[in-house]
């Protein structure tokens, strides 16, 4: 098999990540056939570290990978949804897996899926490549397999992992239809990743659902363990490539230069260190300094990624309310710092929070790409950004999910945004860098500055799918960091 025919039967399966409409039933019972039929490589995996919640969960994964190759640890990881390449999803040691692997992988499980067969087990898209990154991770036993939960966590495909430790990073309102409509139910959800007599991890957490949390570990007997009593940060600056932080965990304190934007990754370093301070427990060659070293490289994409300078161009996957005001704070926070002319003068400390955001004199202006699917909660998830927003650009991801222009402008007018429409991805970013060049002119300097921007920045947000269209329209060469 080719790697083409791969994706090809992988793209033949059922996808619920793109189906128009919530998934209305979730079961285990045919990953749970398909991984007996392979021969149960979910019990070969070795220290599993099972990652759930509503945000943060992609970047504490990332940051757990990055750190625990800086302590010399082999890694896998298993992440989703994908951005460019559908091999994000399957890693070994920082790596998307070669295509001919990949092939491999599909071609050994297809037997077991094949719809030629009358015995042929009817997994999904996101079933399948659980199956193949258990299966790899299985028998090329890295030290470390970091599993990122898809959705949920109880009635996961991931699930059916057997995690040494597992985490819950926030949890917010999402996927309300399907995990429900309550922060104690959707907690409920979450839980069901906990093992008994196993450490759990849990990142910080709205009171409702720190509750719920706790009586779940109780039922099951799992050992709960908040993260900030374990980790301080009680220094954490933003920097022109990031922030700069100087946690104290159990096992050590350090500097940790964090490559990535926004004043919410101080919570999920602090979550990671959590993890990897338990870890070190029964892992010598885990250490402070040789983590923070790992975590001073990692790098994720589509989140808060600046991937051009002229104009400052950020890919962000913002797609619930909580990731709205991340990004709103990483846009108050963090625009400054990214002018090229302020790059080299001291700033002031950022406003707190809060600040700055009711008073459009005070927040740095952005021209806005958005584009969502159906079925989100789009008013709550933009009005943190709201403030910061010169001019929008709606624009429709290439999904049967997606929310439709008429839609998105109705939400945006209730929210006082001026907009236009785009036809495609590239008319919206075309039209974007027009009007980020237009406003730029009437813009007042920034704190700091000597001369004013050529261009105000561009910030596309909405959904992993408009940053993946994104991200190949730049192209290849000029989707990174740096």
């Amino acid at each position: 098999m080719t790697y083409r025919q791969a994706v090809e039967f992988l793209d033949s399966l059922v996808n619920y990540e793109k189906l128009a409409g919530p998934r209305n039933e979730f079961k285990l019972d045919n990953i749970r056939r398909l991984l007996e039929l392979a021969g149960h490589p979910e019990r070969k995996m070795r220290n599993v570290i099972l990652v759930a919640g509503t945000k943060g969960k992609g970047s504490v994964c990332y940051m757990l990978e990055a750190a625990l190759r800086g302590c010399k640890r082999s890694t896998g990881m298993f992440v989703s949804p994908h951005v460019l390449d559908v091999r994000e999803r399957i890693q070994l040691d920082g790596r998307p897996i070669p295509k001919s692997l990949f092939a491999v992988l599909v071609a050994r499980l297809v037997p077991f899926v094949s719809s030629s067969r009358p015995d042929a087990v009817p997994v999904s898209y996101f079933e399948m490549t659980t199956a193949m990154a258990f299966l790899l991770f299985a028998e090329r036993q890295p030290d470390y397999s970091i599993i990122e939960v898809g959705l949920g966590g109880r009635l996961d495909a991931t699930n059916l992992s057997d995690p040494i430790i597992s985490v819950i990073t926030r949890i917010g309102y999402d996927h309300l239809k399907v995990l429900g409509d309550t922060l104690t139910k959707i907690a409920g959800e979450k839980a069901g990743i906990m093992r008994q007599a196993r450490p759990v991890v849990i990142g910080d957490q709205e009171p409702e659902a720190a509750r719920e949390l706790q009586v779940r570990a109780d039922a099951v007997g799992a050992e709960l363990i908040a993260a900030g009593s374990v980790v301080e940060i009680p220094c954490a600056d933003p920097v022109w490539f990031g922030l700069s932080l100087a946690p104290v965990a159990v096992f050590g304190a350090e500097v940790i230069n964090l490559p990535l934007l926004g004043f919410h990754q101080v919570e999920n370093c602090r979550t990671a260190l959590a993890v990897l301070n338990e870890l070190a427990m029964d892992d010598c060659r885990i250490k402070i300094r040789p983590v923070a070293r790992g975590m001073s490289k990692v790098s994720m994409p589509a989140r808060c990624q600046v991937v051009r300078q002229r104009p400052i161009t950020i890919v962000d996957s913002c797609h619930n309310p909580e990731s709205g005001r991340a990004l709103a704070n990483v846009l108050r926070d963090h625009i400054p710092f990214l002018l090229p002319a302020n790059r080299q003068f001291p700033h002031l400390r950022p406003l707190p929070e809060g600040e700055g955001r009711g008073e459009g004199d005070q927040s740095p202006k952005v021209v806005l790409v958005y584009g969502s699917l159906s079925g989100k909660l789009v008013e709550e998830t933009v009005a943190p950004l709201a403030p910061f927003v010169e001019k929008a650009v709606l624009v429709q991801p290439d999904s049967p999910r997606a929310m439709p222009l008429a839609e998105l402008g109705r939400i945006f007018s209730r929210l006082g945004i001026r907009y236009a429409t785009a036809r495609g991805v590239r008319d919206a970013l075309a039209l974007a860098k027009r009007r980020a060049r237009a406003q730029a002119q009437a813009e007042p300097l920034q704190t700091g500055a000597r001369r004013p921007p050529t261009s105000l920045p561009v910030v596309v947000a909405g959904s992993f799918y408009l940053a993946g269209e994104v991200l190949k329209v730049l192209g290849p060469s000029r989707a990174r960091r740096r």
